[in-house]
């Protein structure tokens, strides 16, 4: 699985659904599973990899959707907390909880049960060294349990739906789409001091997606 190293113990994990290991202390945090069981299985596979004798704690979910929470069972395998805002918990926990007996997966084999932690508007994880941030974004029309992951030190926004980019050649929508106009407005409103955004749905072209790119391609001035 392709990586990045966006900083001491931060990797960005790409070749489909983004995704983000971060190397706490005693444990591995990891934003984003993916799409599917095999995805997640594949993401949580390389971030050991990369982050070598450590377990997976935390699995951050950004929001319910079907394609940002089928990687979950994955997690559940693996006995991770996953945290989500508070308002998916009760759904999370009902659907991670069903039985799959017809095609047993991991979580099926190992018996293990959904462990689902909600986060209010902020969340912050940290052991001294590495600092997550999670935020809940604001008059977010995609999804009212959206959550952000910010990591102050690498100065990065990790981000699901709200800016999904296009090729280069792509023209901005006018007008702009009402979530990538929240997206920016709540990085704007938090004060993050972002240069680079990282969407899960990462760009076919594996570019770099930077802030002055979103702010583009709303139509509006960057500010820094």
């Amino acid at each position: 699985m392709p990586s990045e190293k966006l900083g001491d113990g931060v990797y960005l994990l790409t070749g489909g659904y983004a995704a983000v290991a971060i190397d706490f202390k005693d444990h591995i945090t990891i934003i984003e599973t993916g799409q599917s069981e095999p995805r997640g299985l594949a993401v949580i596979a390389e971030a050991k990899k990369l982050i070598p004798g450590k377990p997976v704690k935390y699995v951050v979910n950004t929001h319910s959707h079907i394609d940002h929470s089928s990687g979950l069972r994955a997690a559940v395998a693996e006995g991770a907390t996953i945290l989500t805002h508070q308002s998916n918990k009760a759904y999370l926990e009902k659907t991670l909880s069903l039985p799959h007996t017809l095609n047993p997966d991991k979580a099926q084999q190992a018996g293990k049960r959904p462990i689902v932690e909600g986060v209010g508007d902020k969340r912050v994880l940290t052991d001294g060294t590495h600092i997550v941030e999670l935020h809940r974004l604001q008059n977010f029309g995609h999804h009212d349990g959206m959550l952000i992951a910010y990591l102050p030190k690498e100065k990065v926004v990790i981000e699901a739906d709200g800016y999904n980019p296009q090729p280069t050649t792509a023209t901005p929508p006018n007008p702009p789409s009402p979530y990538t106009v929240s997206l920016v407005d709540n990085i704007r409103r938090l004060k993050l001091d972002a240069p680079r955004v990282i969407p899960i749905h990462y760009p076919a072209d594996n570019r770099v997606v930077t802030m002055d790119e979103l702010n583009k391609w709303i139509s509006r001035p960057a500010t820094h």
